[in-house]
Formats: structure tokens, C-alpha cells, sequence
């Protein structure tokens, strides 16, 4: 019983991890609407969740604070080409 419990959550969560990736992987961009540009010398704090994106500039940032925020510095030009390292 026990070894039988035991596998049915190693199922699920195996399951709940591929469907949080196909998830991430369905999504096609990144919705930078929600970040605003911010003044001159301001900083913006962001999180520290390791999701990386990969940017039009060639480096990987780690998450979609720090790319967005990069997007509002300049003014657009960054463009995201796909998840993941670059």
C-alpha cells in the first residue's frame, strides 16, 4: 500500500511539472504592458525566480522583471526571441 501511495504522487507530481512547462512553452512572448518606464537614476526591484528569457541582444535575463525592464530602457528596441538560455 504504502509503495503504491507512493508512486501515485511521484505521477503527479511528475504530471504537474510537465504541464507547468508546456504552460511556459505555450506562451509566445512576454506582456511587458504592465511595467512602466521609470525616471532617469530609478532602479526597479524585481523577484529573484529564475525564469530566463532570452532577448534580441543576445543575453539571457532571469526572469520577465529584468527583461521588461530592460524592454523600458530601450524604449522597445529589445525584442524577446524565445524561454530559455540563450
Amino acid at each position: 500500500m504504502r509503495a503504491t501511495a507512493i508512486a501515485l504522487l511521484l505521477a503527479l507530481t511528475l504530471a504537474t511539472m510537465f504541464s507547468i512547462e508546456c504552460a511556459k512553452q505555450m506562451k509566445e512572448t512576454v506582456d511587458c504592458s504592465h511595467y512602466k518606464k521609470l525616471p532617469p537614476g530609478q532602479e526597479r526591484f524585481c523577484y529573484e525566480m529564475y525564469e530566463p528569457i532570452c532577448g534580441s541582444d543576445g543575453k539571457t535575463y532571469n526572469n520577465d522583471c529584468f527583461f521588461c525592464s530592460q524592454v523600458k530602457k530601450t524604449d522597445g528596441k529589445l525584442k524577446f526571441v524565445h524561454f530559455g538560455k540563450c
